[in-house]
C-alpha cells in the first residue's frame, strides 16, 4: 500500500497578522497586502494606472490593483518598497519635489518605506528617507492622500491585511467500521495531494501568492509542512500538476474500526480568483471502539 506522505522542511518562522492576542508580530517582507486607512475605513490604497499621479484610494470593488508587494532593502533593514501588484513597476514614492507619486524608474532611497507599529493594529507608513514624513488621508477624496510632516492624527495610521486568510484543519477522508467484521476488507479511494483551486484565472505572480500563503498558515504548528508542499506544488511547469490524485488501496483488519485523515488548509481572500484549498499528508488511524487516539496530535481542529 502507497502512502502520499511528506517530508519535513526546515523553513524560517512565518508569522501571520491576526486580530486576536495569539498573534504578536507580521512578516513583511515579500509579502502583500490591502493597505486602508484607519479614519476612512474603507479607503483602500490602489494604484489605477502606470501615471506618476494615478493612485490614491477606493471604497468599492476590490481587485489585484488594490495589492501592494513589501520588499525589504538588502542593506537597510526595516525599509520596504512599496510596490503595486497589477503595475509591477509602479513603486510608492516621497519625491522631494513633486511630494507622493507612483514612480516607475530605477529604485532609490525616496521610495523606501518604515511600517511603525501603532500599538491599536495599525501601523505609521513613514519615510526612510524623510524621518518625519508620513502616508496620510486628509479627506475622503480618492485623491485627498499625502505625505504629510505635521503633527500625528488618527488619519495617517494604516491597516496591513494580508492577502489571503486560512482555514488550517485535519479532513476525514475515509471511514470505514469493520469491528462486527470477521475478515478483512479492501477498499480503493481517491487521494489529492497538492493545489486544487476554483478559478481557471491565471496567476501572475506565484512567487508573490507563495508568500501570502505562508504568511496565512506560519502559525500552524505543521506550518513547515504546509509549507513545503506549497513549493513543491509551485515547481511544476503548470497549474494542471499543481496537484496528483492517486487510487490507493486500503485495507481495513476485521474488528478494527478504521479511517484516514488528511491535512488541509483552505484559502480564501477578498479576491474570489484566490481561493484554493491545499491538500498534503494523510494518517491512517485504527481502533477497536468509536473513539480514536492520536497521540501525535496529527487531528488539527479548524
Amino acid at each position: 500500500m502507497t502512502l502520499l506522505g511528506v517530508t519535513a522542511l526546515l523553513v524560517s518562522s512565518l508569522l501571520f497578522l491576526r486580530g486576536d492576542a495569539a498573534a504578536t508580530e507580521i512578516k513583511l517582507d515579500q509579502n502583500e497586502f490591502f493597505i486602508i486607512n484607519k479614519v476612512y475605513h474603507f479607503a483602500r490604497l490602489r494604484a489605477w494606472g502606470n501615471g506618476e499621479r494615478e493612485f490614491g484610494t477606493w471604497e468599492h470593488s476590490i481587485s489585484d490593483d488594490e495589492l501592494w508587494l513589501l520588499s525589504e532593502h538588502p542593506y537597510k533593514p526595516g525599509c520596504y518598497y512599496v510596490t503595486n501588484e497589477k503595475y509591477p513597476r509602479a513603486k510608492l514614492m516621497d519625491h522631494p519635489n513633486e511630494g507622493l507619486i507612483l514612480y516607475h524608474g530605477p529604485h532609490s532611497d525616496h521610495q523606501l518605506w518604515r511600517f511603525v507599529p501603532t500599538n491599536d493594529g495599525f501601523y505609521y507608513v513613514k519615510s526612510c528617507l524623510y524621518p518625519t514624513h508620513r502616508l496620510a488621508k486628509y479627506g475622503s477624496g480618492d485623491r485627498q492622500i499625502t505625505s504629510y510632516d505635521g503633527g500625528y492624527y488618527q488619519d495617517q495610521k494604516w491597516k496591513l491585511v494580508p492577502r489571503l486568510t486560512a482555514d488550517i484543519y485535519t479532513d476525514e477522508i475515509f471511514h470505514f467500521d469493520n469491528r462486527q467484521g470477521s475478515r478483512d476488507i479492501t477498499r480503493s479511494i481517491e487521494v489529492t495531494k497538492g493545489i486544487v483551486r476554483t478559478s481557471s484565472l491565471e496567476v501572475r505572480n506565484k512567487i508573490t501568492y507563495q508568500r501570502s500563503m505562508e504568511a496565512s498558515v506560519g502559525v500552524a504548528t505543521a506550518s513547515e509542512e504546509f509549507t513545503f508542499e506549497l513549493e513543491v506544488a509551485f515547481a511544476q511547469s503548470t497549474e494542471e500538476t499543481w496537484s496528483k490524485t492517486e487510487r490507493i488501496e486500503f485495507t481495513i483488519p476485521a474488528h478494527k474500526n478504521f479511517k484516514v485523515m488528511q491535512h488541509k488548509v483552505s484559502f480564501s481572500g477578498d479576491i474570489a480568483a484566490d481561493t484554493c484549498t491545499l491538500m498534503t499528508s494523510i494518517k491512517i488511524y485504527e481502533s477497536d471502539t468509536a473513539q480514536f487516539s492520536d497521540p501525535d496530535k496529527f487531528i488539527i481542529s479548524s
